[in-house]
């Protein structure tokens, strides 16, 4: 595959996928991609790897800094985070990207990722926030120093998420704004950042996923992911991009 090839998390909103199975390959079905335009300054246009997908050492990091990536986040877990996250952070650090782990729930090694000079998201897709909430203080201690972010529901799309709760324990909060999946358009999309704004102001990073929806995992063009983000800009500090499956950058 030219280009960058990267993967998402073997996770969705409405399926309950396992970990042993794998994101559908679209390396025949992909379209291009172009460069994302600069959002301004301090702002994250993040993206989602999963390495068991798409090794670390078949990503072209140049291709994803032309194409406007500031940020990756890299599916790491207690038996491969201390082989996979440095190579990733070797390999983005020189081109000028930042690194995350982005971890589950029972994760143990936080505080050694910190050390690493590496950020950690948390993925907690659940309906049982305050169930988590000890687990979620005790990472926030354990990475004192490199950013520290939640990955979570969209507050009101889909229950209560307890953002109140969680909010004080975290750099940033990343709603899963994927619009088809909860029956939302862009104006909605807007709306809702707004809204999240509002309550908690400089909090929120927006999730995006890529493709058109769970039932329907055709890839974005890129007109289309260009008006999710420039719809929630104004309202976040940034936006994470998510694929089930496989997403190529081309110039």
């Amino acid at each position: 595959m030219t280009g960058v090839a990267a993967a998402d998390n073997v996770t969705t909103t409405q399926t309950n996928t396992t970990s042993d199975e794998l994101p559908v390959s679209y390396s025949s079905t992909l379209g291009p991609w172009y460069h994302i335009p600069s959002m301004g300054t301090g702002f994250i246009v993040g993206y989602y790897i999963n390495p068991r997908v798409t090794p670390i050492s078949e990503i072209n990091f140049t291709a994803l800094k032309d194409a406007g990536i500031t940020d990756i986040y890299v599916l790491a877990n207690n038996n491969n985070y201390s082989s996979v996250l440095p190579e990733a952070k070797e390999r983005a650090d020189t081109v000028g990207i930042k690194t995350h782990a982005w971890v589950y729930p029972g994760f143990s090694h936080a505080s050694e990722v910190a050390q690493m000079k590496i950020g950690v998201q948390l993925d907690v897709e659940t309906y049982d926030m305050p169930d988590y909430l000890s687990e979620i203080k005790a990472m926030r201690q354990d990475t004192e120093g490199v950013p520290f972010s939640l990955a979570v529901k969209p507050e009101r799309w889909d229950g209560n998420q307890y953002y109140y709760l969680i909010a004080p324990y975290c750099d940033y909060i990343v709603p899963m704004l994927y619009i088809a999946d909860y029956d939302e358009g862009v104006t909605g999309l807007r709306n809702w950042a707004e809204f999240y704004n509002f309550i908690y102001p400089g909090k929120i990073v927006a999730g995006l996923e890529t493709y058109e929806s769970d039932q329907n995992l055709t890839p974005k063009d890129q007109t289309t992911v260009l008006e999710e983000i420039n719809a929630v800009q104004y309202n976040t500090h940034g936006v994470i991009l998510f694929r089930y499956g496989l997403s190529e950058f081309h110039d």
